[in-house]
C-alpha cells in the first residue's frame, strides 16, 4: 500500500478518532485505526472499541492499493506533528508502516497488526433515515451530557432520545437532576421510538460536525449517525430510562428572576472552600436572593443578590456545582427558577426564547 495525503487536513480527519480509543483494552488491536487504500483514490478508515463504531472516507492519493491497521493514538499524534505539505504513507507486507514527509527529510516506522483481525462494524443503509438538523442536536446534547457520570449504571450511563411526529426529545437524570430538552421536528416519522444513548456516543457526535442536516437510523442492535463522508454507530443500551416526567413538577407557585451572570459569579466565589457535597443555602425573600455556605474547617461566605421575587420566604439548599453546570449550559442574560417549598424540586430555566426547550430540575439537599 502507498499514498500521498495533504497533512493538514488528514491530520484533522484523524482526530476525530481519538475519542473512540479507551485507554485500556484487552485487546490489543482495539487500539488500533484500520486504514483500506482503494483504486478509486478513497481512503477508508475505521475505528471501535466494540461498543461505538466510526467510519470516514477521504480522498488522497493512492498509488498502490492496500490495508493495515496501527494504534490509533500513536499515528495521529505523528501525523498532526509532521511538517506541513504532503505525507507519504507506506506498508511493506510486514506490518511496517512508513511515514515520510514531501522532501524525505523525516522518515518513521511504525508497527502495525494485521488487518484481518480487525472487527467489523455494524451497517446500515440509510433508506429510511431520519433528517436531524445538526445544531439542534448538538444543543441538545450539549444542555444534557455533562449530567452522565461513566460509572453509572446503565439507565442512567446515557441520555434518553425520543423521536415522535411533531418532537425530538432528550432527557438526562443521575437521580439527583433532571435536564429535558425538547424542540418541534419537521420530520415525518414511521413510529415514535426512543432510545439510550451513551456519554461516549453523545460526546463523538459533538465532534461529527456542526452545520446542516444528519441521517440518523437504527436496527434491532444499533444506532446510526450519518454525517457527509463519516458514520457513527453505537450499541443500543438495552435498559430501561426512568420516567423522568414524573420529576417535573405539573405546576409551581411562585417563580423568581435574576441575572445568570450574577448568580454564576456568585456561586463561584462561595465555593471556593471545597467539601463533600458543595452545599450552598439560598434564601429567597422579598426582591433578595441570600446565598450562604458554612464550613467548620474553613469559614462561611455570604452573599445577597436583587432578583425580581415576590413569593413565601423559601429556605432550601443545593449542591452549588448542579447550578453552576446549568449556568454554564445556557446563553441567557437572564434565568427563572420556579418553586413551591423548600421540600420539593426546583425548576431552573432560561429566560431566552430559543427553538430548543430547556428544563433542569433540582432536587433539594439535606444539610
Amino acid at each position: 500500500m502507498k499514498i500521498f495525503v495533504e497533512k493538514s487536513n488528514f491530520a484533522g480527519e484523524l482526530s476525530l478518532f481519538q475519542g473512540i480509543f479507551e485507554k485500556k483494552t484487552l485487546m490489543d488491536i482495539l487500539q488500533n485505526i484500520m486504514l483500506t487504500a482503494l483504486e478509486n483514490g478513497v481512503l477508508e478508515m475505521i475505528a471501535t472499541d466494540l461498543e461505538i463504531g466510526l467510519s470516514s472516507s477521504f480522498k488522497v492519493d493512492v498509488k498502490e492499493p492496500g490495508t493495515f491497521t496501527v494504534n490509533g493514538k500513536d499515528f495521529y499524534d505523528l501525523m498532526s506533528k509532521m511538517p506541513e505539505g504532503n505525507v507519504e504513507i507506506s506498508e511493506n507486507n510486514n506490518l511496517q508502516i512508513i511515514i515520510n514527509n514531501e522532501t524525505k527529510t523525516s522518515k518513521y516506522k511504525l508497527l502495525g497488526l494485521q488487518s484481518s483481525d480487525y472487527p467489523q462494524l455494524p451497517t446500515s443503509n440509510f433508506s429510511q433515515s431520519i433528517k436531524i438538523p445538526l445544531d439542534k442536536l448538538r444543543s441538545m446534547i450539549n444542555k444534557n451530557y455533562y449530567i452522565i457520570s461513566p460509572e453509572m449504571k446503565f439507565n442512567l450511563g446515557g441520555a434518553l432520545f425520543n423521536i415522535n411526529d411533531d418532537e425530538f426529545e432528550m432527557a438526562a437524570t443521575d437521580g439527583h437532576r433532571l435536564s429535558y430538552t425538547y424542540y418541534k421536528n419537521e420530520s415525518t416519522v414511521s413510529e415514535p421510538s426512543g432510545f439510550i444513548i451513551s456519554r461516549k456516543t453523545l460526546l463523538e457526535l459533538l465532534k461529527i460536525g456542526e452545520r446542516g442536516d444528519l441521517d440518523f437510523s437504527y436496527d434491532k442492535n444499533n444506532l446510526f449517525f450519518k454525517y457527509q463522508n463519516r458514520i457513527l454507530s453505537s450499541r443500543i443500551i438495552d435498559q430501561k430510562f426512568p420516567n423522568y416526567k414524573t420529576v417535573i413538577p405539573e405546576e409551581t407557585q411562585f417563580q423568581a428572576i435574576l441575572k445568570s451572570e450574577d448568580l454564576l459569579d456568585t456561586l463561584r466565589r462561595v465555593l471556593i472552600f471545597k467539601t463533600r457535597n458543595n452545599g450552598v443555602v439560598f434564601k429567597f425573600s422579598n426582591n433578595k436572593l441570600i446565598l450562604e455556605r458554612t464550613t467548620p474547617e474553613k469559614g462561611e461566605a455570604h452573599e445577597e443578590l436583587h432578583i425580581d421575587y415576590s413569593g413565601n420566604n423559601i429556605e432550601v439548599a443545593f449542591n452549588g456545582n448542579f447550578i453552576i453546570d446549568f449556568l454554564t449550559h445556557i446563553d441567557s442574560d437572564e434565568i427563572q427558577i420556579e418553586m413551591n417549598d423548600s421540600d420539593s424540586s426546583f425548576v431552573f430555566k432560561s429566560r431566552k426564547d430559543e427553538d430548543i426547550h430547556f428544563i433542569y430540575v433540582v432536587m433539594p439537599l439535606n444539610i
